[in-house]
């Protein structure tokens, strides 16, 4: 039979063909595959002349390049290997076809085709049709239990293997000395194919039906690093074998290697191959054979599948795992060497790359993974394992999680106490790090609540929780906690880094900031939205010159972070109209947009008085704005103006003791206010002269720039863009200026030399040239990271003409004398001011005894806290109601007892206020001063 027409009758007509060629001298290997018998057997043909031993796939393939049983389209035989020799299973080929006659016989079964393999008998049954895998294998299983319960001995690996290979006739087996002749036997007539159904009820019966599973394409990703975390150790076995709890089967192999059949040594083979120490195993378990070569043996472990079953070894070799300890409770020998394969940490530590679940501007990030504390260890793909011994001195190991969870650092807050950042990966969804209070980490109810919500799911809660405290234990003794972060903004005086919700900022990467208990509430609103490109085209609505008000307000978004370099604390502007619509909330939501949501970073009016200052102070250097504070007093709004440019909280006492409560750290940053109308006009209203709070806020009427009918659809969309997209320009504005710190200083240095001599600031002013220098500057710096393009030149000379002017104009306004206090006063307090004409002229003019009465021109209602002589312009008013009065105001009364002593001859003298009236009262201390209440006639305006 010529080789083509056998490779005919053997494989099917669909499918691609797979030839493999290897030559034992150089170790050389190659497998390709053709569409065509013709080109196979000239593939053959080349080979062998080139001295390599050629074999042929036994099954047609779905796809080229893989020869594994899942790519397996068609088989149209059934085959077996009859391997001979004097150690073989069979003395020689002769037995072997024997045997083989013998068995055919004996089931009825057709007679086969025979292939002289060089050494061994190879045997096929030619079918009369192409069959799938699925049909084919469980025959082919039948055939190999039948071989195997007759003791007829062909080599179990080969008969129901799909993807394998057999020699191809009339090419040479190279392994022996001189090559030997692969070929057929007797004259290699062809021989009738069989039908498949036939053959099946040759062997016993109805069709065995494929046991059905299911075998995902690819593994889950947690399976996978499960898998990668174990090895099985060939050494393990024998330690185990040795001491009597080992594998019976693999001692005989290893002590009778000279007498050990084919099958059993390929068997033993199988488990040393899934080792870790296989190198050296293969040759323990083979050196010894009658038949051992390196490269024999290596050729065999290429073939091997997989580990062979404790069922194959005793098919083998029976009466041996019968008696073993370990019979029924193991499938293979080879869990005997099973352990962790442990992470190795180097010097340089582990380093991975993954996503940031919790900074959504870092997509990816370099995290290092510690060294676990033991005896806890890390698997070579991760997870939380525990390694310990038990009596017998055995190493065990255990599972506790199966994605990497470890503590990063401990913190520590002033109010909650100590805490810490555990770091939990998750192959799907990235990197997250959470914060866990000390008191939840030995709290086994809140420890389970707390890692369920971050996403850690085990059953045994309490071994995880063992594991963190070991975790606290190796820190405390080797480190020291970091202090929580309770304010955004510059995490210290060198300016590193800069914190931003759950990121701590550096110059060139994004960190995980755990949350504190002050600043965890907030972390949301620092999640960017929308796109960067989309916050700057909305903005380009502002570009025009005529928004120089509107880009100074952004620059007070950029310029809050600045207010470090200078020496205020606080820099205030007051945004009024009493119009609505004219977009006083827009320019706060557009600062603080930088940064984040606008929304949630705006304060509304109904906030209350502390949680404004509380938010000043988490926000530390990032803009704080205020939406509406109208409504509020005139008192408060004087307490808003010096708390916020003071820069710290109200000092208060603890509740439950006599001591001062922690007051929280200082904020440094630009706050914008809007109102309908002057913020200093509403003060004065309970303050006379409310300089020192107009000296602090610098206010700015907004004009109306859009037609609120026409123009609507553009205010809108312009609003809605601010809201939907934000927190995209921050982060890259900080990242310039730690990048470039000495320069940005300077910058910032320079424009305050500039504003304070083009608006010629004084020291009474400086807390509006820390506000405009701040704002400037932040413009200045922005355009050069790249955010806008603005004139920032036209906002500069805008700022220190109209906006310092308008505020100068207002504080003139505001200066009033010593007169204009006391016409105050006797305008608030007529009612209570007895005037009267002097009476020093008519005493004994009419000696009728009525000459010290005097008819007053007004007579003092309710009380009586001062007298006024119409005639004499003498003024007498009692100290305690005009220090009331003053004080109310927040005059200061001693510098105006002083000014009344010096321009309107005041004394302190005793007088009878109800002198020339029917009630007599006692003289009491007043202060008696010349003071004119009548209006000079000639100034007045017609009305």
């Amino acid at each position: 039979m010529e080789t083509k027409t056998f490779l005919e009758k053997v494989l099917s007509s669909e499918g691609h063909y797979c030839v493999f060629a290897a030559k034992s001298a150089d170790e050389r290997k190659t497998q390709k595959f053709y569409d065509s018998i013709d080109e196979v057997v000239n593939a053959a043909r080349y080979f062998d002349q080139q001295g390599y031993d050629v074999y042929y796939g036994l099954a047609t393939f779905k796809e080229v390049n893989s020869r594994k049983v899942d790519n397996v389209k068609h088989l149209k035989s059934f085959f077996l290997d009859l391997d001979c020799g004097p150690t073989k299973e069979f003395a020689s080929q002769e037995e072997a076809i024997k045997e083989l006659r013998k068995f055919c016989t004996t089931n009825s079964l057709p007679n086969p085709t025979m292939i002289n393999s060089g050494r061994g008998v190879h045997v096929y049954w030619f079918l009369d049709e192409s069959v799938c895998y699925e049909d084919w294998f469980p025959v082919a299983e039948r055939l190999k239990r039948l071989c195997a319960k007759q003791n007829f001995l062909a080599d179990p690996a080969v008969t129901s293997d799909a993807a394998r290979v057999l020699r191809i006739p009339d090419t040479h087996n190279y392994k022996t000395n001189p090559p030997s002749d692969v070929n057929f036997f007797g004259l290699g007539e062809p021989i009738a194919a069989v039908g498949f159904d036939t053959f099946s009820e040759l062997l016993g019966g109805e069709m065995i039906p494929v046991p059905t599973k299911h075998i995902p394409k690819e593994l889950s990703q947690t399976m996978h690093n499960l898998m990668g975390n174990q090895e099985n150790v060939f050494k393990d076995i024998l330690v185990k074998t040795l001491r009597g709890d080992g594998c019976e089967q693999l001692y005989n192999i290893i002590r009778h290697q000279e007498e050990t059949s084919e099958p059993l040594w390929r068997a033993g083979l199988s488990i040393a191959k899934f080792c870790s120490d296989s190198d050296k195993a293969m040759h323990v378990i083979s050196k010894n054979h009658p038949e051992y070569t390196p490269e024999d043996t290596k050729e065999k472990l290429s073939q091997i599948k997989g580990p062979y079953t404790c069922v194959k070894f005793d098919e083998f070799n029976p009466d041996v795992c019968s008696n073993c300890p370990q019979w029924g409770n193991i499938k293979s020998p080879i869990v005997l060497g099973k352990r962790l394969k442990e992470a190795e940490v180097t010097d340089e530590g582990v380093y991975v790359e993954a996503p940031a679940l919790e900074l959504p501007n870092q997509p990816k990030t370099t995290y290092e993974i510690p060294k676990y504390p033991p005896p806890y260890v890390r698997g070579a793909n991760g997870g939380v394992y525990i390694r310990t011994k038990n009596e017998d001195g055995d190493v065990e190991e255990k599972k506790l999680y199966h994605n990497d969870l470890y503590v990063v650092k401990r913190v520590h807050d002033p109010e909650v106490g100590e805490a810490i950042v555990m770091r939990l990966h998750l192959p799907r969804d990235g990197v997250r790090e959470f914060t866990l209070p000390m008191s939840a980490v030995t709290s086994t109810e809140e420890f389970r609540k707390t890692l369920s919500s971050r996403g850690v799911t085990v059953k045994k809660m309490d071994d995880l929780m063992s594991y963190t405290l070991s975790w606290v234990d190796e820190l405390q003794a080797t480190s020291t906690a970091d202090q929580a972060h309770r304010q955004f903004g510059w995490a210290d005086d060198s300016m590193s880094a800069f914190i931003l919700g759950n990121q701590k900022i550096t110059p060139d990467v994004i960190e995980f900031n755990p949350p504190s208990n002050q600043t965890v509430g907030l972390f949301p609103a620092f999640e960017p939205k929308g796109t960067y490109q989309e916050w700057r085209d909305n903005l380009e609505l502002w570009s025009d010159e005529k928004f120089v008000l509107q880009q100074f307000a952004l620059g007070m978004g950029f310029g809050s972070p600045l207010m470090e370099f200078l020496n205020t604390n606080c820099g205030t502007v007051s945004f009024y109209n009493k119009d609505s619509g004219v977009g006083k909330t827009a320019l706060l939501l557009a600062a603080s947009g930088i940064w984040g949501d606008p929304e949630q970073l705006v304060l509304q009016k109904d906030d209350t008085y502390n949680f404004k200052m509380n938010r000043a102070e988490v926000m530390h250097s990032l803009p704080t704005g205020i939406d509406e504070i109208t409504n509020m007093s005139p008192r408060q709004m004087s307490e808003l103006v010096y708390q916020g440019t003071s820069g710290q909280q109200r000092g208060r006492m603890s509740s439950s003791s006599n001591v001062e409560r922690y007051r929280g750290g200082r904020w440094s940053l630009l706050m914008m206010y809007t109102a309908n109308t002057s913020v200093v006009e509403r003060i004065s209203m309970a303050k006379a002269m409310p300089k020192a709070e107009a000296q602090r806020v610098l206010e700015c009427r907004v004009e109306r720039m859009f037609d609120s009918v026409k123009d609507k659809e553009t205010t809108d969309a312009f609003e809605s863009s601010l809201l939907s997209n934000y927190g995209h320009a921050g982060i890259t504005y900080v990242q310039y200026i730690m990048k470039n710190l000495q320069a940005c200083q300077q910058i910032v240095w320079d424009v305050q030399k500039r504003v304070d001599a083009k608006a010629e600031l004084t020291s009474e002013n400086r807390f509006w040239s820390a506000t405009i220098t701040a704002t400037i500057a932040g413009l200045l710096i922005a355009k050069k990271a790249g955010l806008h393009d603005f004139d920032v030149q036209n906002v500069f000379k805008w700022a220190v003409s109209d906006l310092v002017e308008q505020n100068k104009r207002n504080m003139t306004d505001m200066g009033g004398t010593v007169y204009d206090v006391l016409d105050d006063f006797f305008t608030e307090n007529i009612s209570y001011i007895l005037q009267i004409k002097s009476t020093a002229d008519n005493r004994g003019v009419h000696n009728n005894g009525l000459d010290e009465y005097v008819v007053p021109e007004q007579i003092a209602r309710g009380r009586l806290i001062a007298r006024y002589e119409t005639d004499t312009k003498m003024f007498y008013v009692k100290p305690k109601p005009l220090k009331e009065w003053c004080g109310e105001l927040q005059i200061n009364y001693a510098h105006l007892v002083n000014e009344i002593m010096q321009k309107c001859n005041g004394k302190r003298k005793k007088v009878r206020l109800t002198k020339g009236t029917n009630l007599q009262l006692p003289a009491s201390d007043v202060l008696a001063m010349k003071f004119d209440m009548e209006p000079d006639d000639e100034n007045l305006e017609d009305l």
